[in-house]
C-alpha cells in the first residue's frame, strides 16, 4: 500500500485503541500515517512533546527527556486554574527509533510510591507507523486507576493532535 492508496485517517487503525492486559497492564496502539523517525522525535523531544500531548486538557510548563539510559524525564503539566499535574521518571532502554522503555510516576502522595513501567515500541509498514505502548503496574488497583483516570479520553485528544502535527511536518 502506498500513501495515495493507505486508508483514511478516520479508519479505526487510526484510532486510539486502550484495553486492559493481564492482571496488571495497559496495552495502548494507534497508526499514524508518518515515517517511524518522525513518530519517534515527537515521542522523545520536548520541543515536540509539548506540542501535542495534553492538547485540550492541560498546558504544558515543564518538559524534559534525558535520551540516556538512565537519564531523566519530566512532564508537568497545568490541567485547569490551578492543579499541577507532574509525571516523572527514568530512561531504562532508548533503542532509536525503535523503542523507549521508562519508569513512570505519577506525583501524588501514595501513587508516586507505585512505581511502573512503560514500554513504547514504534513500527513502521508502508508509510504508517503503529506506536504501542504497555504500561506495567505493580498491582491490579493501579492498573484499574489509571484506566479510570481518563486516560483514553485524554490520550486520544493528545494523539489526535499529534496526528495533526505530523502531517504540518510531513
Amino acid at each position: 500500500m502506498n500513501q495515495a492508496n493507505a486508508p483514511e485517517i478516520d479508519a479505526p487503525e487510526f484510532k486510539l485503541q486502550v484495553s486492559a492486559q493481564g492482571e496488571t497492564e495497559i496495552l495502548i496502539s494507534r497508526q499514524f500515517r508518518a515515517p517511524r523517525d518522525l513518530v519517534f522525535r515527537c515521542f522523545t523531544e520536548p520541543a515536540l512533546i509539548t506540542q501535542w500531548v495534553a492538547c485540550g486538557h492541560g498546558t504544558t510548563i515543564e518538559c524534559t527527556f534525558d535520551t540516556v539510559i538512565g537519564g531523566n524525564w519530566t512532564h508537568k503539566m497545568l490541567i485547569g486554574d490551578a492543579n499541577l499535574f507532574v509525571t516523572f521518571g527514568q530512561v531504562l532502554e532508548f533503542d532509536r527509533p525503535s523503542r523507549v522503555v521508562r519508569s513512570y510516576i505519577y506525583d501524588v502522595p501514595v501513587i508516586r510510591e507505585q512505581v511502573s513501567s512503560e514500554t513504547t515500541s514504534f513500527s513502521e509498514e508502508n508509510g504508517v507507523t503503529t506506536v504501542t505502548i504497555l504500561y506495567r503496574h505493580l498491582c491490579r488497583e493501579n492498573r484499574d486507576g489509571h484506566l479510570q483516570s481518563g486516560l483514553k479520553e485524554a490520550a486520544s485528544t493528545s494523539y489526535d493532535a499529534l496526528h495533526t502535527l505530523l502531517q504540518q511536518m510531513s
